[in-house]
C-alpha cells in the first residue's frame, strides 16, 4: 500500500466533507457498499458473522504475506457501505497497524450520531472482528 493508514482515514474525511447533508452521505455509503467484491458463500458462516448486527453481515480476515486482508458482505446497503469504509482503512495492513489505529475517522465524519443504535452495535461488532483477527495474528507471530 502506498498510502498510510492515517492518509486513508484523512481521505475518507475529505470525501465526506464534500457532502452537505446526511442524505447525500447515505447515498455515498450505499454506492461504496455496492462496490464491495462478491463475498464467498463458503464464508457465510457463524464464525464470520458480525455480532450485534440486526441485518446479516459477514467479515472474514486472513493473513497473507505479513498483511491481513479482509472481505465482507451485508444484506443492508448502509451496513455494506460502512464495511467498505472499514475495509478501505484496514484491509491490506499489518496486524500491528490495525491494532494501533482506532477508527477515529468515524467520529470525524459523524457516523456515530447519524446511524441507528442497531447499526452502532453492528459497526462495533465489525470493528471488534477486524481487531480480533489482527490480535490473533500478532499472538501467532
Amino acid at each position: 500500500m502506498s498510502e498510510s493508514i492515517q492518509e486513508t482515514q484523512q481521505q475518507i474525511i475529505e470525501d465526506f466533507a464534500l457532502f452537505d447533508d446526511w442524505m447525500d452521505r447515505y447515498r455515498y455509503l450505499i454506492d461504496l457498499g455496492r462496490s464491495l467484491p462478491p463475498y464467498p458463500d463458503a464464508l457465510r458462516t457463524d464464525d464470520w458473522r458480525v455480532k450485534g448486527c440486526i441485518n446479516r453481515a459477514w467479515l472474514h480476515g486472513e493473513a497473507r504475506d505479513g498483511r491481513i486482508h479482509y472481505q465482507a458482505s451485508s444484506e443492508s446497503e448502509i451496513v455494506a457501505g460502512l464495511i467498505a469504509l472499514l475495509l478501505k482503512v484496514y484491509s491490506g495492513r499489518t496486524a500491528q497497524e490495525i491494532v494501533d489505529t482506532p477508527p477515529d475517522f468515524l467520529d470525524r465524519i459523524g457516523v456515530w450520531e447519524n446511524i441507528t443504535s442497531n447499526r452502532v452495535n453492528g459497526l462495533n461488532g465489525m470493528i471488534a472482528l477486524i481487531r480480533n483477527v489482527a490480535r490473533a495474528e500478532l499472538k501467532a507471530a
